[in-house]
């Protein structure tokens, strides 16, 4: 009891610290399920929505601060419906997918993520995302939790424990705390709910997982106990199914949400009445399959946001099947790097997609956050643009970004849309979200609980990003990511003053020609050392013509977010020839 008292004293000492009274004004306000609503004027107290209205029928208080919203769209803060916390998006994230221990420990793989949590959760804020559901990782989820509650950078969080299995995978069953557990038995499943229950769980997931020989029907009882389980103490139950067979099964036991779409064959007219009638929440992770797929063929094709907005070290580990040694990379990964894979099951997820809304079943855009390869915070653009691709309008694509992903975290009563009473979270957009679906990341400004912030603010690239950022736009082979990481004017030198080229037409001229004649191009950074505006790099480039492999050393010089100057050390016997490709 004392332990609730102080908790909720930090909480409330916290909120009354982030929240703030600001005024938006002049922008067209965009709700789901209202028309624009031109020249709004939103007015805020103690970080939640206190009036609404037109200029000229909103009085604007004294002494508050006024953000001048003129010719841009204000819209609720996103809700990413599906991410998880345990996992980084990286690499050596999903040893149970592949298992790359001897390069990276599991153990050091979890350590880094509980270390740079508060990061993740500023990289949602910068990505509009106000809001997240944590639908299932270890024990120490709840953690995660309670931290984004005292952090006003932070979104909202909600959270399930460990993934309640009907299989056991490997090396993650194996964890210490460990994110998923098979349940062996129906009472095994419920004591694995009731373990949850004293940490207050929003949620408790089923991963309905069956292979090949298997069928729904064996593993319902273990199901059934856990949904009963669960719902007793008056939790609601997630399960991912993504089979249809396996969805339908989970729906009639009595599950609430579904994490996945199904993509193994279309629905049918049958299950689409059994979601509607159920009340259940479908959510899209449309794009986690094509962050594996890009991963392991080496193909990442990143995105300006992913760039400006997701960690550029985590992005750098997504390229470093180049450079592990063959013994480790398991051969039918080694097959497909550098060759296109197909996008199935995609097609199947776009058509059912399109049959769920046009069914009226509710739909939550989640993205699966955490999987490798999709990065939290930006990987909601993939999925808006995906959702939009399955035919679903801007304004269903907004709807499911907010008030539905807002429904499914059961806080549709706080967020989710821009009225009276609800939490201050807003995003103020560019450009109209309801033209293009692109336009949602167009961001000049995102207010959390009525502090707003611009993504500057949220996610200040140091030294060692910017760095880091040009080195994933190499291995990425991506010319104008690439540029732009560098100052106009950039000069290159060969250690100590020799100059090499200057300016942006010089490196055009090489990298693009690099880049275009080399596909197996790659630049790998054992060691790195920074120091301030400086940053030190050993750099080895492997994919050159021959065969050949360059060592050297790079000093980097960053002023005002930009490669200013770079000297090259010759690592020995590579003479001139490094990086730049000079020969």
């Amino acid at each position: 009891m004392v332990k609730s008292f102080v908790f909720m004293l930090a909480f409330l000492a916290a909120s009354a610290a982030s929240a703030q009274d600001l005024v938006l004004r002049g922008g067209t306000l965009v709700n789901p399920g209202s028309a624009p609503l031109a020249d709004a004027v939103v007015v805020v107290r103690d970080g939640r929505i206190a009036q609404v209205g037109r200029a000229g029928q909103v009085r604007v208080p004294a002494g508050v601060k006024v953000i001048d919203a003129t010719g841009k769209w204000i819209v609720p803060g996103y809700v990413d419906a599906h991410v998880h916390f345990f996992q980084s998006g990286g690499l050596y994230t999903r040893p149970d997918s592949i298992d790359l221990r001897s390069a990276t420990p599991y153990e050091e793989e979890v350590a880094t993520i509980q270390r740079r949590v508060d990061d993740v959760f500023a990289r949602y804020l910068a990505s509009g995302v106000t809001a997240v559901a944590d639908v299932g990782g270890p024990m120490w989820n709840f953690d995660v939790r309670a931290r984004s509650a005292t952090n006003p950078k932070a979104p909202h969080v909600v959270a399930a424990g460990p993934l309640i299995s009907t299989w056991r995978p490997p090396v993650l069953s194996d964890a210490a705390d460990p994110p998923i557990i098979a349940a062996t038995t129906p009472e095994n499943a419920r004591a694995l709910v009731r373990a949850q229950i004293p940490r207050r769980p929003d949620f408790v997931k089923i991963w309905y997982v069956v292979r090949r020989g298997e069928t729904p029907e064996q593993f319902l009882p273990v199901v059934r106990a856990v949904i009963e389980e669960a719902h007793a103490a008056g939790i609601r139950v997630a399960v991912h199914a993504t089979g249809l067979e396996t969805a339908r099964a989970a729906v009639k036991a009595g599950a609430d949400i579904l994490v996945h779409g199904v993509e193994d064959v279309a629905v049918d007219a049958a299950f689409l009445a059994l979601l509607r009638q159920r009340g259940i929440i479908y959510t899209t992770t449309l794009d986690v399959y094509g962050g594996y797929r890009r991963t392991y063929s080496q193909q990442p094709g990143f995105t300006e946001r992913e760039y400006a907005l997701a960690d550029p070290r985590v992005m750098g580990t997504l390229s470093d099947l180049r450079h592990l040694p063959a013994t480790i990379v398991p051969e039918r990964i080694r097959r497909v790097i550098g060759t296109t894979l197909p996008e199935a099951p995609l097609d199947m997820q776009l058509r059912n997609l399109r049959a769920v809304r046009d069914a009226g079943v509710t739909i939550a855009m989640g993205t699966d956050a955490g999987n490798i390869g999709t990065l939290p915070g930006p990987s909601i653009y993939r999925e808006f643009a995906l959702m939009a691709r399955a035919g679903l309008s801007p304004r269903e694509v907004l709807t499911s970004a907010t008030i539905n992903g807002a429904r499914l975290m059961g806080r549709a009563d706080e967020i989710g849309t821009i009225t009276r009473g609800r939490y201050a979270d807003m995003v103020v957009l560019n450009a109209d979200p309801l033209a293009d679906v692109a336009n949602l990341s167009k961001i000049s400004s995102v207010i959390r609980g009525g502090r707003a912030w611009t993504q500057a603010e949220l996610v200040p690239a140091t030294a060692a990003d910017i760095v880091q950022r040009q080195l994933n736009a190499y291995n990425a082979r991506d010319l104008e990511a690439f540029i732009a990481t560098y100052h106009p004017d950039v000069r290159l030198y060969d250690f100590p003053d020799t100059p090499v080229r200057q300016g942006h037409v010089a490196l055009r001229q090489v990298y693009g020609r690099m880049f275009t004649q080399l596909p197996s191009l790659h630049a790998h950074v054992p060691r790195r050392i920074v120091m301030g505006d400086y940053v030190i790099d050993e750099e080895v480039v492997t994919g050159l013509p021959e065969g050949r492999t360059i060592s050297a050393t790079a000093i980097y010089e960053v002023r005002n977010g930009l490669i200013s100057r770079v000297w090259f050390i010759d690592g020995g016997g590579a003479r001139r020839e490094n990086k730049t490709g000079s020969p």
